[in-house]
């Protein structure tokens, strides 16, 4: 096969690919490495393997929609009131990513923003699994009856609280479950900023990927953005830790399983191939295909598969029916309320909380408490506490 591409001087050099007898060149000519096919010049260099490919991948994306379609409609009509919108958001990160691999076969110049719109996307859904968890408890103040006076798990990857010494000692509260949730929640603003900013530089010549010079925009881009994934990714990771054993009745486990393996593939292929496979020339060189090309059909192409086995997975799970509030013992409520309320009181003040409406019982009026109190769930009409 014999294909014509302009180098970066205007001249047209004529490159013949043979796609049988591939040999993995050490050292690729300046022009190919700084060649972008498109998507017709990239089929071309492929051939029948391009076509081949690009069919394969289609059925996938194919397969995507339809299992979240089918799934979504399966979590509004079956699914409580509160899980719906929060579920089906979640579930968004298979056709979602699906669809940037997708484009990113076909379309290598756009890779940039493709990427970019991936990692924004998944930070969102990671906001919204936390929010899910946090709903499967029923709040906050059921989180932490639920958790009875345990610590949460600070010391987990990636950050291992370090130093150590500054990690919580003391039992879970609602302030420690805010403070996971902004750790949380600042990642997707933080990914947001950062992506108009990095696109901007590179319209501009300013950024480049993959180059660590001082002179370039791409490192301080890069640390910002790991800082801000490693933590909020850490906060997570905190999350749903302290979550497993509580939440089994909601198939929490396997849920936890198949949207972290999400991220895996998303991130730790590209680190490994991009940062190994590719500088140490185990990337084969195929002009005018360029090493990184080649890489990035690579990873787009694994990614279609691995999302097509998770979102079989995550729909059998989330098709399974669950309660629709974590089950809070005896024991719990008094853990959960020990400023000298009896449990009575607790156990009414934790399903207000839930329901968010005021209830009027033996003429007295019963309100849920508020963000920032968890007294006085229990009024007469004078608005006083009863002695």
């Amino acid at each position: 096969m014999t294909v014509i591409m302009e180098s970066g001087l205007n001249s047209t050099e004529t490159t013949s690919l043979n796609l049988s007898s591939t040999v993995v060149v050490s050292r690729c000519p300046q022009e190919v490495l700084d060649f972008e096919p498109s998507c017709l010049q990239l089929l071309d260099a492929l051939g029948a393997a391009g076509w081949a490919l690009l069919g394969l991948a289609t059925v996938a994306f194919l397969a995507l929609l339809l299992l979240y379609f089918d799934t979504a409609s399966h979590v509004l009509r079956h699914c409580h009131a509160r899980h719906k919108k929060t579920t089906a958001i979640v579930l968004t990160v298979y056709p979602v990513l699906g669809l940037c691999s997708y484009l990113g076969i076909l379309f290598q110049k756009a890779n940039i923003f493709l990427d970019l719109a991936a990692q924004l996307w998944f930070a969102l859904c990671m906001w919204q699994f936390l929010d899910l968890t946090l709903t499967y408890f029923g709040g906050e103040s059921r989180f932490v009856a639920k958790m009875k006076g345990a610590v949460l798990p600070w010391k987990g990857p990636p950050c291992c609280c370090w130093p150590c010494c500054i990690c919580p000692k003391s039992p879970v509260s609602k302030q420690q479950i805010r403070f996971v949730k902004i750790l949380v929640i600042q990642h997707p603003w933080v990914q947001l900023v950062i992506s108009i900013i990095q696109i901007t530089l590179w319209l501009e010549g300013w950024y480049t990927q993959l180059d660590m010079r001082p002179s370039n925009a791409y490192i301080y881009i890069y640390i910002i953005s790991t800082l801000s994934f490693a933590f909020g990714l850490w906060a997570f990771i905190v999350g749903f830790k302290a979550s497993l054993q509580q939440l089994q009745e909601f198939h929490y486990t396997p849920k936890i399983v198949t949207f972290q393996l999400c991220l895996v593939f998303l991130r730790l292929q590209a680190i490994i191939v991009n940062s190994i496979l590719v500088p140490s020339g185990a990337i084969p060189c195929l002009p005018p295909i360029s090493p990184r090309v080649f890489a990035n059909t690579l990873l787009n192409s694994l990614l279609m598969g691995q999302l097509v086995v998770l979102s079989v997975l995550a729909r059998y799970y989330y098709k399974m029916p669950t309660p629709e509030v974590v089950t809070i013992t005896h024991v719990d409520e008094v853990k959960a309320h020990p400023r000298g309320q009896s449990p009575d009181v607790a156990s009414f003040c934790l399903v207000a909380e839930d329901t968010g409406n005021s209830v009027i019982s033996n003429g007295k009026v019963h309100h849920p408490p508020g963000d920032d109190d968890e007294k006085g769930c229990l009024m007469n009409h004078s608005g006083n506490l009863p002695v």
